[in-house]
């Protein structure tokens, strides 16, 4: 046990090194082409060309952002997974730099285009807020600040040495109690396609609790790829996990459910010491856009035919599964892609919302006090300390339907704000900056104490995943330290979980 341990310690300290930029370079081009080649085609070619003015902005954006990726890249340390390189690849170049080249091209008609003022000024400047934000990250995280909590902080974690071959029954006890609590959160009203209007006191925990699928699925999927043996167990793993996929993309109903499953498969294949060459590229190149066009298709779907976000009993809400089922199958696949790929334009495009917020957030400031948006950062930090169980009527400061409303004047959908958005409403510019830095600096912590360490462990290497993915750059920055708070508790009481049960197992 202590010497596949060690094997699995020699693993993960050179995972993530000399990994081929070419290939992650290759998947988004063919991702981009595939998706503007069909926007480009339903739109009609070059019918118009007056939002070009954008492309320059997006380009040097995108130069910004992905600096640090491509210096990772001539220093010999590229990693898919570190945390600037992941902010930079899974939303930030989508959201804002592919979301410029749409609106350039007019691929998306949003209503509210028509509440930015002078568009080719505003624009513009959200992407130089965005520029200014990433580059306030960058330098966050490269401060020793970071490096020196970690030091601190290593000296204090334990000395856990998990086998790959240990993780099999803890990693199945903590995948049947999230799919638990993510059962109750559905019949709750809490999770999928639908919306509880009254907040009850555990009902911010039981959500928080869902990470329990979440440590539980990348601990097992770190087995399934540091195993040495094919034993029983390995197959049982895998036959869970495969079926885990399909059940919580059903159960949930959301466009990104097949994508947020994929990424921890990815995850645990580079953290497992794996090199990723050419050919597996190409073969999650190809899963991840299955997962993004056929996501995109089963969610729309799904919402399109439960028509509204009103709770449901569980019997109902399970029957819209077959009846989105029966739907995608009867429908032509060719309208299906197209479809999909419209929609997956509007997803993905979030410049537009963040430049209505630049636009209007001086001019709606006296009233966010009476939406209970005015000093939502503070706000939230200073009250999520205290559970909603010993203070029922804790007011929620970073309601996104509540935010939705007063900029956007539709309150039945939740439009992205991002955190450069939250902090410029906050702080104003100089907030965009030295927010961002601190968030960088808890980046360079999490990173240097669970990843890049002196003593690496399958344990650490779960635990950064969780908090690395807790942080949404489409949300309020006012929500992401408080769910750090609650995500360190719940890992807290996990992680315990599967020692206490690995030691059980050790003991007989």
């Amino acid at each position: 046990m202590r010497a596949a341990a060690i094997e699995y310690r020699a693993a993960i300290s050179g995972s993530g090194r000399g990994i081929s930029l070419g290939p992650i370079l290759g998947l988004w081009g063919i991702l981009a082409i595939i998706v503007l080649g069909i926007l480009w085609y339903n739109s009609g070619i070059g019918d118009s060309f007056r939002n070009f003015y954008l492309l320059p902005w997006a380009f040097l954006t995108g130069l910004v952002v992905l600096a640090p990726s491509f210096y990772l890249y001539w220093i010999g340390k590229f990693d898919p997974f570190h945390p600037l390189v992941f902010a930079a690849w899974t939303y930030i170049v989508p959201a804002f730099v592919f979301g410029a080249v749409i609106i350039a091209f007019d691929w998306v008609d949003w209503f509210f285009m028509a509440f930015i003022d002078d568009p080719r000024y505003n624009l513009p400047l959200t992407l130089v807020y965005i520029s200014i934000g990433f580059a306030g990250l960058t330098a966050g995280y490269f401060l020793p600040v970071g490096r020196l909590g970690a030091e601190k902080i290593t000296k204090i974690l334990p000395n856990w040495n998990w086998s790959p071959d240990q993780v099999w029954k803890p990693g199945i006890i903590l995948v049947f109690l999230g799919f638990g609590t993510t059962i109750l959160g559905l019949i709750q009203g809490l999770l999928g396609f639908q919306r509880n209007i009254d907040i009850g006191a555990f009902d911010g925990v039981l959500i928080f609790f869902s990470i329990i699928l979440t440590v539980g699925t990348v601990l097992l999927w770190l087995g399934v790829f540091t195993a040495k043996q094919k034993t029983g167990w390995y197959f049982i793993v895998l036959f869970l996990l495969t079926v885990s996929i399909p059940l919580k993309m059903a159960l949930l109903g959301n466009r990104s459910s097949l994508v947020g499953s994929l990424i921890p498969i990815i995850f645990a294949f580079v953290y497992s010491g794996r090199r990723i060459r050419w050919q597996t590229a190409t073969v999650f190149g190809i899963m991840g856009v299955f997962a993004l066009f056929f996501g995109i298709a089963y969610g729309t779907t799904f919402r399109n035919i439960k028509g509204s976000e009103d709770r449901m009993n569980a019997n109902d809400y399970f029957g819209q599964v077959v009846a989105t089922v029966d739907h995608l199958l009867d429908k032509d696949p060719t309208i299906v892609f197209s479809d999909s790929a419209q929609t997956l334009a509007h997803r993905v495009e979030n410049l537009s919302s963040v430049a209505n917020v630049v636009s209007n957030y001086e001019k709606l400031a006296p009233y966010e006090a009476s939406y209970g948006l005015e000093n939502n950062i503070l706000n939230d930090f200073y009250t999520t300390f205290i559970p909603r169980f010993f203070w029922a009527d804790k007011p929620s400061t970073s309601d996104p339907r509540t935010y939705s409303d007063l900029y956007f004047n539709f309150n039945e959908n939740s439009f992205a704000i991002s955190p450069f958005g939250d902090l410029l409403r906050n702080f104003g510019p100089i907030g965009i900056p030295l927010g961002m830095a601190i968030l960088g600096i808890y980046l360079r912590l999490i990173y240097a104490t669970f990843i890049d360490t002196s003593s690496p462990a399958l344990w650490k290497t779960v635990v950064y995943y969780s908090m690395l993915t807790v942080i949404s750059y489409e949300a309020f920055y006012a929500t992401i330290f408080p769910s750090v708070v609650r995500t360190i508790f719940i890992l807290g009481v996990t992680i315990l979980l599967v020692n206490f049960v690995i030691s059980l197992v050790r003991s007989k």
